[in-house]
């Protein structure tokens, strides 16, 4: 068989207009099968260079004693053929063998590949894309050596041209398709999840695209949102004090560099509302400086944190009011238990030959530690009641003076007269109208208080004044005071001051005497120094 003598590209020409429009497999069966009819050429093939360059692959091979495409793979190695492909990769010459059984650059194909074939000369084309060597164009002459014309090298190499044409542009079309294909699957997912999503541009510092799951959470229409950006929906400041609009630029930025910040925001709503909420960014593949950003709503999961860590609070103060609840009430049942369980014993072994002085001394012990065992239990029914609602305000008219005077009496009986109170009436105080037990409550555990803390003999002062709709009471004393570190809990359940020492009490008074103050719709409050007294001042609005 002898060749054409002028092979030209212009017998290629009429496929330009095809690259592109039919599938790159079917150009490829054209191309090959063109070339081989061209330059009268048995074997003919495409093979394609993997990208770290060290093998070779044949995609596709016509053969034209047969009018076939093989399209079996095989793959060469440059582990295996350095030879060949050292040669492959110099320049873009072309690999021109009239013989292939003299040329060196081809003596590892001798053996096992030329001998078997019959293959008597080769005119290989190397593909280039982008000046990087891509692929390889090869005409294998079966038959003896064989001279290539100019003309036949010529078209060789423009037939690499057209291949790496088809390539380019298969490619390209392929990415555009995957392109499309990804901005419809974006498009889907971005309309059908929940979750606020945004895509921001950072040259416009705007938002550009959003679903209505966004349009929702923020509370706007999308003219509205798309006008505005992140700086637009969100305060001035965070809660870290950072300027939202610094805060904002750094993390986009962060996401344009390739990470995917994670963090926790504030934004604004339509309305103004402050919306706690965490932002995931990342940057949006072909979209130049735009990030996407989802975000999640935090509000319910900060409530409910809120709820936890109350409820952790409140088992904790639980925890410890059982705690003190134990100790206190054990110390306080315990020795008048003592006392009586002493008396009893005495009474009973050596009644006869007990005087009756001293018998009555031992009942009096056994009635006055059952009286403050009985208190005790009082003040913790009305705290339960209190607790559970059931310490209810029934006001009365009532004469105000005389009640504080006869609280006043009861509570020196009380206590044995330990301390003189000097009680004090200012302005008219008729016209009163309260809840006496609650006010019995309020004033017998303030007096009782005042004489308990307070040296001997030193005395109380009772104030009452009125003071417009208001009566306003003061209980002053020259005790030991209450310390600054234990101030702010003293009207906790079984709170006791640390300077207390061996001074009796239960740590509910207090309590008690707040919550019947605010029943009252009053307000109560003191001033204390250690060592140096305390005074408390409730006020009541016993005149409105």
């Amino acid at each position: 068989m002898t060749a054409p003598l002028r092979p030209s590209s212009e017998q290629l020409d009429t496929l330009i207009e095809r690259i592109g429009v039919v599938p790159l497999k079917d150009m490829l069966r054209e191309l090959l099968q063109r070339s081989a009819a061209s330059l009268n050429v048995e074997r003919v093939g495409y093979w394609s260079l993997d990208p770290d360059g060290r093998a070779i692959r044949r995609e596709m091979q016509f053969l034209l004693s047969s009018g076939t495409h093989d399209s079996e793979p095989l793959v060469l190695e440059a582990d295996t053929f350095p030879t060949y492909f050292a040669a492959l990769h110099e320049g873009s010459n072309l690999i021109v063998a009239s013989d292939t059984m003299s040329d060196p650059r081809l003596a590892e194909f001798h053996d096992i590949y030329f001998t078997p074939l019959g293959i008597g000369a080769m005119l290989d084309a190397p593909v280039h894309r982008h000046g990087r060597l891509f692929g390889v164009v090869c005409h294998e002459h079966v038959g003896g050596p064989r001279e290539w014309t100019a003309q036949e090298v010529d078209f060789a190499r423009y037939v690499a041209q057209w291949i790496a044409l088809a390539v380019e542009i298969d490619e390209r079309q392929r990415g555009e398709v995957a392109l499309r294909e990804s901005e419809a699957r974006y498009r889907q997912v971005i309309e059908h999840t929940p979750t606020p999503t945004v895509v921001v541009d950072m040259e416009t510092g705007r938002f550009t695209d959003a679903n209505e799951s966004a349009l929702r959470f923020y509370g706007v229409d999308r003219t509205s949102l798309l006008a505005g950006g992140p700086a637009d929906f969100s305060p001035e400041y965070q809660p870290d004090g950072r300027l939202s609009m610094d805060a904002a630029r750094e993390k986009i930025s962060q996401a344009l560099g390739g990470e995917t910040p994670y963090f926790d925001w504030v934004h604004r709503s339509g309305d103004g509302r402050e919306i706690p909420c965490s932002v995931h960014l990342a940057r949006v593949p072909g979209k130049g400086a735009s990030v996407i950003a989802a975000v999640t709503d935090r509000t319910e999961q900060r409530r409910t944190e809120e709820t936890i860590r109350r409820a952790l609070e409140n088992e904790r103060e639980l925890n410890e009011l059982r705690s003190r609840f134990t100790s206190i009430v054990s110390h306080e049942f315990r020795t008048p238990l003592g006392i009586i369980m002493s008396a009893v014993e005495l009474l009973r072994n050596y009644f006869d030959r007990l005087d009756e002085a001293r018998r009555l001394e031992l009942f009096e012990d056994i009635h006055s530690a059952t009286r403050r065992m009985g208190a005790l239990m009082e003040q913790v029914l009305v705290l339960g009641r209190a607790d559970a609602g059931k310490l209810t305000f029934s006001p009365v008219p009532l004469d105000l003076e005389a009640l504080c005077l006869k609280l006043t009496d009861e509570s020196q009986s009380a206590t044995v007269r330990r301390c003189p109170v000097e009680m004090t009436f200012e302005n008219d105080l008729a016209g009163a109208t309260a809840d006496e037990p609650l006010l019995r409550h309020i004033f017998s555990n303030l007096l009782s208080n005042a004489a308990k803390y307070s040296p001997a003999g030193s005395p109380v002062e009772f104030r009452v004044r009125r003071d417009g709709d208001a009566a306003e009471f003061v209980v002053k004393d020259r005790g030991i005071g209450i310390p600054g570190d234990d101030q702010s809990r003293m009207f906790e359940a079984f709170q006791r001051a640390g300077n207390v020492g061996e001074i009796q009490g239960s740590g509910l008074g207090l309590l008690i005497t707040k919550r019947c103050v605010e029943l009252h719709g009053g307000s109560i409050g003191f001033i204390s120094e250690t060592g140096d007294g305390t005074a408390f001042t409730v006020r009541l609005p016993v005149f409105a």
